[in-house]
């Protein structure tokens, strides 16, 4: 068979099962894969079925659906390589939606503002109670208060991977004061 004829057939089969398909499905990809799975998936059925491969197929009606497909897969990806979005999703996949839904975006978008929140990244009331303080330090600019009171957060939550990242943040930033005080080339010496 001509290459260009199963490609077509390949094309309109999908395109009437396209309804079907969850995300997992139309990327080819078993539900609990590892993220990193993800973009090849995407970049391999991309290849296969990008539209630009139909592009000299006289029928307009094959194109259209060629058209759809990728649409379809592109979401597939945008839905699947974003964490949060992926949760939603298998969330709702769970209850028989193929899609995601508006609501489901809208979860997802929360999620991530939450987890790029650093005000958020508390998970007990007296590591909060700290991480709170040492985020005002930090927006005051006192950096070793800064790191201080992450370091006591860090004793109530110590796998918080937010505090840990602020912590060697605000550590770099008392470095690059002193540093800065001690090049000054006044500075006065007596003895």
């Amino acid at each position: 068979m001509d290459v260009r004829m199963r490609q077509a057939y390949e094309a309109e089969a999908l395109a009437e099962i396209l309804g079907e398909l969850d995300y997992y499905r139309l990327l080819q990809l078993p539900r609990g894969c590892a993220q990193a799975d993800v973009e090849p998936a995407f970049r391999e059925e991309s290849r296969r079925l990008h539209p630009d491969r139909f592009a000299r197929v006289g029928d307009a009606e094959l194109r259209n659906k060629v058209n759809r497909i990728y649409r379809a897969l592109n979401e597939a990806y945008r839905i699947l390589r974003d964490p949060d979005a992926r949760s939603a999703y298998d969330n709702e996949l769970g209850s028989g939606a193929q899609r995601l839904s508006d609501e489901g975006r809208k979860e997802a978008r929360a999620g991530a503002a939450a987890n790029a929140d650093p005000e958020q990244a508390a998970r007990t009331e007296k590591g909060g109670k700290y991480w709170r303080m040492a985020l005002q330090c930090w927006k005051d600019g006192d950096y070793n208060g800064c790191v201080m009171q992450t370091q006591f957060a860090l004793t109530f939550e110590p796998d918080n991977e937010v505090m840990k990242e602020q912590l060697a943040k605000a550590k770099e930033k008392v470095a690059n004061t002193a540093k800065k005080a001690s090049d000054n080339p006044y500075k006065i010496r007596i003895g």
